[in-house]
């Protein structure tokens, strides 16, 4: 065991078998060197806890923690608690990294004295790669800009797995028993960072899976990422009020209904709970301000108005466009199993 490691290296484990060597060869082979990897078996039915056993058995840096199973949310606080490093970065067990992504971010956060440090990331598909690079340069926000970035998700998005924390801005748990876990902490996260610097280095590489999308609770997980959407406006509007506007406000929660009921048309196979829950959709966006024209462009804000007033019109048009979304059927076929 590493009993100084300057990272905490944060990997939850469920039914990755196929995948998992590639990912934590890729963490062994991390140029830093001075890091612990806290490998949490999150119940796994499959011989993914096995693996986790044997990388530990031979690197001592790696510490498996085994589980019942508890979702993401809960394993990723399960290797929270057990670390000690003052820097924590996280992994997905199906992803991989670059040799030099720690060393990097470690890098980035130590010479800005920022609290957060990110880089970039390609999507990987079984057939095609896919940069997504989050800046042309280098570039470090003070706590407006980063509030400002982390609202829209353009420069700064959502995911874990792309930054490397100060243990100071930990501040709470991810919520157990939700998705888009990471939207939720980084609402509260957010309090107690103060800067981030942003790198374009393209060093982790986030595996697209069927799995991970079309699920017999993608209804519900819509719910989630819209609540999510909402207790960010709420959020972020105490702590810094003047970072976005009233009608940046009202794009950003119309887009995110957008997003969620378009989703739900897409990829819900179950005609009534498809229906049902656009329709929950449509009564939440009536609480919402008027969709704003100027800030959401003609094409979504004909949306938004649809999926306001005729729900079930909004689920017909969805439905039809993406029958006739051949670059997005094209991209299913390619993703991971």
């Amino acid at each position: 065991m590493n009993q100084n490691p300057e990272i905490s290296i944060i990997v939850p484990v469920y039914k990755v078998e196929r995948y998992l060597r590639q990912c934590l060869d890729s963490i062994e082979a991390q140029t830093f060197c001075n890091w612990e990897c806290i490998l949490v078996d999150d119940g796994s039915p499959d011989g993914s806890g096995a693996i986790c056993d044997e990388y530990a058995a031979r690197d001592s840096r790696f510490r498996v923690i085994h589980r019942p199973n508890g979702g993401l949310s809960a394993a990723r606080n399960t290797g929270i608690r057990a670390s000690v490093a003052p820097y924590i970065g996280f992994v997905d067990s199906d992803d991989w990294t670059d040799p030099e992504m720690f060393a990097t971010l470690h890098h980035l956060i130590t010479t800005f004295d920022t609290d957060v440090a990110q880089i970039s990331f390609i999507n990987e598909y079984r057939t095609f790669s896919r940069p997504k690079p989050k800046t042309r340069d280098t570039v470090c926000y003070k706590r407006k800009d980063t509030v400002r970035h982390l609202f829209w998700g353009d420069t700064i998005p959502d995911y874990m797995w792309m930054k490397l924390f100060r243990r100071k801005v930990i501040n709470s748990p991810f919520p157990e028993g939700k998705v888009f876990e990471d939207i939720h902490t980084l609402n509260s996260w957010i309090k107690d960072i103060d800067s981030i610097v942003v790198s374009p280095a393209l060093m982790y590489h986030y595996r697209k899976r069927r799995g991970s999308i079309v699920n017999s609770q993608f209804s519900s997980n819509r719910y989630d990422y819209l609540a999510a959407c909402i207790s960010r406006v709420k959020a972020f509007r105490v702590i810094e009020p003047e970072a976005f506007s009233d009608s940046e406000a009202a794009a950003y929660l119309w887009t995110a209904a957008v997003n969620a009921g378009k989703s739900i048309a897409r990829l819900e196979p179950d005609v009534q709970a498809r229906a049902a829950s656009i329709e929950r959709i449509s009564e939440i966006c009536r609480n919402f301000p008027d969709p704003p024209l100027r800030r959401l462009g003609l094409k979504k804000y004909f949306r938004s108005r649809l999926l306001g007033r005729h729900p079930a019109r909004f689920n017909w048009l969805m439905r039809f466009v993406y029958s006739g979304d051949l670059h997005s059927h094209h991209r299913l076929k390619a993703y991971f199993d």
